[in-house]
């Protein structure tokens, strides 16, 4: 089961030196075909991809997962390998121009592709910005989703209102550089200061929450 995959890869970062772990995380990127992963460019450290994918390892068969801020697709290849071989289904949602990355505006999304080739018929890329996503873009309930778009505060609040209603019951919201950008984290502590969502974890700049107990 889902569940017990995720104590496993748990259990083994515990119990396991870092190189053995390493390995395992290694186990489950090559699976996927996606041992390349670590020479994408990113800004999310290797720590919280990671974790990203022992959430994705707990997801449900047939999951459903959002991703909103893909980049050149290091954060979605570990989600990806977590999912591998679940038929599950990833939407990853980006404009593909690099408007807020380093770099200069510019088209970045046959790199994406070409990062994700080794799992891209369970990609469903979406090329818009968040706020102007429609009900025919998606396909809810989302058992897992990660917020990681532009990082001002209307954005991160209206991605969050957004996306919390599609989640399913038992489904996880992660949000990047919930410590480095304050928009994020203000969004975040209203979020939190709400009631309905609860801290779920943490590990150096992401976050993810759940729904709170009646």
């Amino acid at each position: 089961m889902p569940s017990m995959r995720n104590r496993q890869l748990r259990k083994l970062a515990r119990r396991l030196d870092h190189y053995s772990y390493g390995r395992v995380v290694r186990d489950y990127l090559g699976r996927a075909g996606l041992l390349n992963a670590d020479q994408i460019q990113t800004f999310t450290t290797r720590h919280e991809l990671c974790n990203l994918m022992e959430l994705a390892l707990a997801c449900p068969d047939n999951a459903s997962v959002l991703e909103i801020g893909s980049y050149l697709g290091a954060s979605a290849c570990y989600i990806a390998a977590g999912l591998f071989g679940r038929n599950a289904t990833m939407y990853c949602v980006d404009t593909w121009n690099n408007e807020t990355m380093p770099g200069g505006v510019h088209d970045t999304f046959t790199q994406f592709k070409q990062n994700l080739e080794p799992v891209w018929s369970m990609i469903r890329p979406v090329r818009k910005r968040s706020a102007d996503l429609t009900a025919a873009d998606l396909k809810p309930p989302f058992n897992l989703a990660f917020l990681d778009g532009d990082h001002s505060y209307d954005t991160t609040h209206n991605d969050f209102r957004i996306v919390s209603p599609m989640m399913a019951p038992d489904g996880v919201i992660a949000l990047h550089d919930t410590k480095s950008f304050p928009g994020v984290a203000r969004a975040l502590g209203e979020i939190l200061c709400e009631g309905r969502w609860r801290l779920d974890g943490h590990v150096q700049n992401l976050t993810w929450l759940k729904l709170a107990e009646d």
